[in-house]
C-alpha cells in the first residue's frame, strides 16, 4: 500500500478507489482546503498527493485545491496558500487562473497579496485584455466582496456580516497597484467596476469608490443597457431604505439612507472638476482654508 493509499485508509468513510491518482482531489481534501484544515493538507502533501489535484463535478467543472482555499478569508487558508505554493502550485489552475477573482471576492487580502507575489495574474480568469471572455476580473470581484449573500463559507459570512460597507478597498488597491484593468468590462453584461459599484451605491465603500476614481475609471462608460454608472446609481434611489445593522443578504434591493445620495455626489463633483486628480486638490485647498479660517 502507497503513503497516498495509507492516507486514505485512515478514514472508513473514504474508499481506497479514491487515492488511485494523486490527480484527482478527494471531496475530504476539497473541504480541508476550504474550511482551513491545514493538518489534512499538510498530510495530504507529504502523502504525495498533487498541489495541482482537482475536483471534478458531474456537470464538468473543474476546481482545484487552491480554488477550495481561496475561498475564504479566514487565516489559515492562507496559510494553506503558503503550503501550496511551496509545493509548487500552477497558479493558472484547472480553471485558467481564478485563485485571485475567488480570494477577491471573499476579501481574502492576505491571499491575494501572497498569489500576486507568486506571479498570479492581476487580470484573472476572466480578464479580456487576455483573450478570455468568460467571467469577470478580480477587480469585479473586490467590489462585491462583504457581499455575504453570495458566500458558503460560515467563518466568511460570518465576518461579512460584521462589515459595515461592501468591497475591499485595500484588495482594489492592490490590484491596481499591479497593473490591473480599471476600466475592464464582465463579458456579459460590459459593466466596468464602476458600474457594479453603482449597482451597490446603497452600501458601498465610498473609499473603493475613490480608489477607482484616482486611477481614471470612467464616469462615461456605457455598459450592455447603454447606462454609465451614474444612472445605474440613480435607479437606485427608488429601492427602499434599510435600517438594519451590516449590510442585508441582498444589498442591490436596498439602500442606507444617504449612501446613493453622497455616491452620486461625489461622481458629480469629479465630472465637475474635470479629474479626481483636479477634484481631490481643490477638496486639499478648502480643508486649508477652513482651517486657517477657523
Amino acid at each position: 500500500m502507497s503513503e497516498l493509499q495509507s492516507f486514505f485508509a485512515s478514514d472508513s468513510e473514504y474508499s481506497e478507489d479514491e487515492a488511485q491518482t494523486s490527480a484527482d482531489l478527494p471531496r475530504r481534501v476539497a473541504d480541508a482546503a476550504a474550511s482551513g484544515d491545514i493538518d489534512t493538507i499538510r498530510r495530504w502533501l507529504a502523502a504525495g498527493g498533487s498541489p495541482d489535484a482537482v475536483l471534478r463535478w458531474s456537470d464538468g467543472r473543474t476546481y482545484g485545491i487552491l480554488d477550495f482555499t481561496c475561498a475564504s478569508s479566514r487565516p489559515s487558508n492562507t496559510e494553506i496558500v503558503d503550503l501550496l505554493l511551496a509545493a509548487g502550485v500552477n497558479l493558472e489552475g484547472p480553471r485558467g487562473g481564478t485563485s485571485v477573482e475567488i480570494a477577491s471576492k471573499y476579501g481574502a487580502e492576505a491571499t491575494v497579496r501572497r498569489l500576486l507575489r507568486a506571479g498570479a495574474s492581476v487580470h484573472g480568469g476572466g480578464a479580456q485584455s487576455e483573450g478570455r471572455t468568460s467571467g469577470v476580473t478580480p477587480l469585479h470581484k473586490a467590489v462585491i466582496a462583504n457581499n455575504w449573500g453570495f458566500y458558503r463559507d460560515p467563518w466568511s459570512i460570518a465576518q461579512a456580516k460584521r462589515a459595515t460597507s461592501l468591497g475591499h478597498q485595500g484588495i482594489v488597491r492592490m490590484l491596481l497597484a499591479h497593473g490591473a484593468t480599471v476600466d475592464g468590462r464582465a463579458s456579459s453584461s460590459q459593466s466596468t467596476p464602476l458600474h457594479i459599484a453603482a449597482r451597490l451605491a446603497g452600501f458601498i465603500s465610498l473609499g473603493l469608490v475613490k480608489e477607482l476614481l484616482k486611477n481614471c475609471a470612467s464616469l462615461d462608460a456605457v455598459d450592455f443597457s447603454g447606462h454609465v454608472p451614474e444612472e445605474v446609481a440613480q435607479s437606485r434611489l427608488a429601492r427602499p431604505i434599510y435600517t438594519g445593522n451590516g449590510i442585508p443578504e441582498d444589498p442591490q434591493s436596498l439602500r442606507r439612507p444617504g449612501a446613493v445620495e453622497a455616491f452620486l455626489a461625489l461622481l458629480a463633483d469629479v465630472r465637475a472638476a474635470g479629474s479626481f486628480k483636479r477634484y481631490a486638490n481643490a477638496q486639499s485647498a478648502a480643508w486649508k482654508t477652513s482651517v486657517v479660517a477657523s
